[in-house]
């Protein structure tokens, strides 16, 4: 008995290749979009905002108030710090009205320092601390409760 098996016929692969390869490219683009897609639903823009337009009214009013503060001469802000202070003046301006003082925690908001003083008889102002700072700050100085003029400057405490 002569018995043939028949041989089934060997396709190339050469053959299969070219429409993988055409398909690899459009499903990488959609795996793409999907975790594209992932990503801003998970972490939503922070940069637009809402009130721009208040946000813009206020940044005016404080570049308005700094205007106020040099023509005052108040620009120039001299600060010293100790283990319980802050002390600042004013070189260029007898100034003996109260002030409001931020002193602004780089990151926490409840970490800021308010305060608002009233100077001493040699024009300083003295702002108590209950613990030493050791990181900077951001100081913001304006006129007690007015606020028609405002100074800014940062606090970089010595390290010892």
């Amino acid at each position: 008995m002569n018995s043939t098996t028949p041989v089934p016929a060997i396709v190339p692969v050469s053959r299969w290749i070219w429409p993988g390869i055409l398909i690899a490219g459009p499903a990488s683009v959609i795996v793409a979009c999907i975790i594209t897609a992932f990503f801003v639903v998970q972490h939503p823009d922070g940069l637009v905002a809402s009130d721009y337009y208040k946000q813009g009214k206020a940044i005016n009013a404080q570049l308005a108030q700094l205007g106020r503060a040099e023509a005052l001469g108040l620009s120039t802000l001299k600060m010293t710090t100790t283990d319980q202070a802050v002390l600042i003046t004013f070189p260029d301006s007898p100034l003996r009205d109260r002030i409001d003082v931020v002193l602004a925690h780089p990151v926490d908001p409840d970490l800021d320092i308010r305060a608002t003083v009233l100077p001493n008889s040699a024009g300083v102002y003295e702002i108590a601390l209950q613990k030493k700072l050791t990181e900077r700050r951001r100081v913001i100085v304006t006129d007690a409760p007015v606020r028609s003029w405002r100074v800014e400057s940062l606090l970089i405490p010595k390290r010892s």
